[in-house]
């Protein structure tokens, strides 16, 4: 019986927030079904153990976590995310259990030293492996290449005239640009905002998305484009295809990915996209072949040109449309999924490295001691001076009276 412990790096109902279902948890946590038990440990959640689908979920704090992988005792742990789950991993090795951590962004920010102590490290592109080996040297060995991975059943071009005259309603314009991603720095928004205003007036943009909305609508206004931009919370990722096969143009152009889930989605349901000329979109996506790449992604005039490009040469865009199927074929869950389960099986093959990071975990403790210190001082000082509080409060009721 083949069991895995996984670190989430965000809450799993943010996640389901996002429009995932736990049946997708359930595929996208254990590929293939590999694992006979899976269980998620995180220090989130409104339960402290409660299985939905095929997960066991585990609410603990992580320097508890190594008494639990203890008892469970799993074939694997594996992290998600070279930060927090790094950390985690790092202060829960358990001797004889293997270690794998995945990353999935080249932010500098969410790349810890604390990789080094992972015994196999999954990276989501080249990109993400360039900056892993930059930021942590001591990574020289079992460091791969695994990209992510979409049901191609699902993700593919979809021509449903009723759904689309509903979006068509929503979003009033003549021509739509999708953009998908946070509403932060990272996903370019600003840029794309700014470049509407070098395209035709009936051409409008739906951003979809959480994040600094008000910031971004003062740009629009400011720009003077504020009602050609149109603000989505989120879309549930059954009705994605439908949205990347209705806009007539899908436009994110990152400043910088981990791997760019959105555009192999946008791919397989054949979008016209536009994106920045950066790695790792332009390691599976091809200039004027399946996608138009900008090199000056900062610019709003380039952005506008090329997609003022793509909606005026019909006969050249569906040529491109067309070619961008076979890029989203290539991340088939199938294929993937597979690319996984021999990661894994070759991460319990490995002799592990049983080295804990002791610094990080006295560091928690004694976190934990000043945080348990707090509260006892603020208890008492509650104690001392609710009497003295009491007594003012029944003589100043006393001399009213």
């Amino acid at each position: 019986m083949k069991k895995l412990v996984f670190f989430p790096s965000d809450p799993i109902k943010a996640y389901i927030e996002k429009g995932r279902t736990y049946d997708f948890l359930d595929n996208y946590y254990n590929p293939a079904g590999f694992f006979d038990e899976v269980y998620c440990l995180s220090p989130w959640g409104d339960k402290d153990y409660e299985t939905i689908g095929k997960i066991h979920y585990i609410k603990a704090k992580p320097e508890h976590f190594s008494k639990i992988i203890k008892r469970i005792k799993p074939d694997v742990v594996r992290g998600y995310g070279g930060y927090c789950c790094a950390d985690w991993v790092s202060i829960s090795k358990v001797k004889g259990i293997p270690t794998v951590v995945s990353v999935h962004d080249t932010n500098p920010e969410l790349i810890h030293q604390s990789l080094a102590y992972a015994d196999e490290i999954i990276c989501m592109s080249q990109a993400v492996k360039d900056a892993v080996q930059k930021l942590v040297p001591n990574v020289t060995s079992n460091i791969w290449v695994m990209p992510n991975r979409i049901d191609i059943n699902i993700y593919k071009k979809k021509d449903h005239q009723k759904y689309f005259e509903k979006l068509n309603h929503c979003f009033p314009g003549k021509k739509h640009l999708l953009h998908i991603g946070r509403k932060t720095k990272q996903k370019n928004l600003d840029t794309l905002i700014e470049a509407l205003k070098y395209l035709d007036d009936d051409v409008v943009c739906i951003f979809v998305g959480r994040g600094e909305l008000q910031k971004y609508q003062k740009l629009a206004e400011n720009v003077g484009v504020l009602d050609r931009c149109f603000w989505v919370d989120r879309v549930a990722s059954e009705e994605l295809p439908y949205w990347y096969s209705w806009c007539d143009c899908f436009c994110t152009p990152s400043r910088w990915e981990g791997f760019g889930y959105v555009f192999i989605e946008a791919a397989a349901c054949e979008s016209l996209i536009v994106t920045s000329n950066i790695g790792p979109m332009n390691e599976y996506l091809t200039n004027m072949e399946n996608a138009i790449l900008v090199d000056d992604y900062e610019n709003p005039e380039e952005i506008a040109k090329a997609i003022q490009w793509g909606l005026n040469n019909k006969i050249e865009a569906e040529k491109i449309k067309k070619n961008a199927r076979s890029v989203g074929l290539a991340f088939s869950k199938n294929s993937v999924d597979a690319q996984e389960v021999a990661l894994y099986e070759k991460a319990m093959s490995l002799v592990p490295n049983n080295q804990i990071n002791k610094q990080l975990l006295k560091s928690i403790r004694c976190e934990n001691f000043r945080s348990i210190v707090g509260k006892i001082k603020g208890h008492i000082k509650l104690l001392i001076l609710f009497p003295y509080r009491a007594l003012a409060k029944y003589f100043g009721r006393r001399i009213k009276n």
